[in-house]
């Protein structure tokens, strides 16, 4: 019987890997009209938060100063989360993550899809996906890219079967994957896996490269996406499948994303991380869908992961938070970083 042993849930926001002087370029897009926000479950305009905002004093947090101390206790909890996993010594690793515009496009995108391949490429750019990319974003792909070449990660597609058929034996019909997809490179944004496994090979796998599970959450997209409920059903069932394995295993499940931004909500971020501390993730099903758009919508990669981990034994311990603003109004990214063991 496979046993978790492990959950680490980890941002993977392009601003870790981008120098604090350089937020500004997303700041000026923040700040355009017409971008559409969401705070506190509603979709507003820029000057619309701002407005709400003001009172916050969040001008000062966007000090360069601050800015490069966030980042740097960032970056030094990001390397903690590796040494827990290197210590942990899993045999697989099961990721929720989510695709934005990488893999899948607008010929299908599933609502949650399994993935089985026996191998993952991550690959860097082309020129040409460089040159479509939204402003800022080229600077932090030394977070999730390699830095030159192809690299491959090894899949267990015998397990990932054993998800999806226990999955669909438990009234969720879900897609399966057994060789990676590959998007016509004139569409699509990069060639290899999405940012958010990514980031996952080059800063927490490091050096400790496992098995694999990918699991895809249309978090992003309408109008097929899961609502917070379903996604921790879904995890639920995963981890009855887990324990249903018939290998002896040491299992380590990751979300990878969130928690609020674009607009930092902090006092909805220490929320749901105390509730995830304390394995109370049926907590964060209270909050209504607006709550969970946009980039805050990765969220719910956590609350499959919790739902995966519900009984396993585990306890939460939050390894840092910081806030990282880049602009008055309060956008930019929060940086959560937790593990259960």
């Amino acid at each position: 019987m496979a046993k978790i042993v492990l959950g680490i849930g980890c941002a993977h926001t392009p601003q870790l890997h981008t120098p604090a002087d350089k937020w500004e370029i997303r700041a000026r897009r923040d700040a355009e009209d017409g971008v559409p926000l969401w705070y506190k479950g509603e979709r507003l305009k820029y000057a619309e938060v701002a407005e709400k905002r003001k009172g916050q004093n969040l001008q000062e947090q966007t000090a360069m100063s601050i800015r490069q101390q966030r980042l740097k206790k960032s970056l030094d909890a990001i390397n903690r989360l590796s040494e827990i996993f290197a210590a942990a010594k899993p045999d697989v690793t099961i990721i929720f993550g989510n695709d934005q515009g990488e893999m899948f496009l607008d010929d299908i995108k599933p609502a949650f899809t399994i993935m089985g391949c026996p191998e993952f490429e991550n690959m860097p750019r082309t020129d040409d996906q460089k040159s479509r990319l939204p402003p800022g974003i080229e600077l932090a792909d030394s977070g999730h890219l390699p830095d030159d070449g192809t690299r491959v990660f090894p899949g267990h597609p015998r397990l990932a079967s054993h998800l999806a058929a226990f999955a669909t034996a438990h009234d969720f019909d879900v897609a399966y994957s057994g060789r990676q997809v590959h998007p016509d490179p004139a569409r699509a944004q990069s060639g290899g896996m999405p940012h958010s496994y990514g980031f996952i090979y080059k800063q927490i796998f490091r050096g400790n490269v496992t098995p694999q599970v990918p699991i895809d959450n249309n978090t992003f997209f309408p109008p097929n996406q899961p609502r917070a409920s379903r996604c921790y059903a879904f995890g639920q069932v995963l981890g009855e499948a887990i324990r249903a394995w018939d290998e002896d295993l040491r299992v380590c499940v990751i979300a990878t994303g969130g928690l609020s931004h674009f607009v930092v909500d902090e006092e909805f971020d220490r929320d749901i991380m105390q509730a995830m501390e304390r394995n109370d993730f049926e907590h964060l099903l209270t909050y209504h869908e607006g709550y969970y758009q946009a980039g805050s919508s990765e969220i719910k990669s956590w609350i499959a992961a919790g739902g995966a981990m519900h009984g396993a034994g585990l306890t939460g311990h939050i390894v840092d938070y910081r806030a990282l603003y880049r602009t008055p109004g309060g956008t930019g990214s929060s940086a959560a970083f937790m593990y259960w063991q």
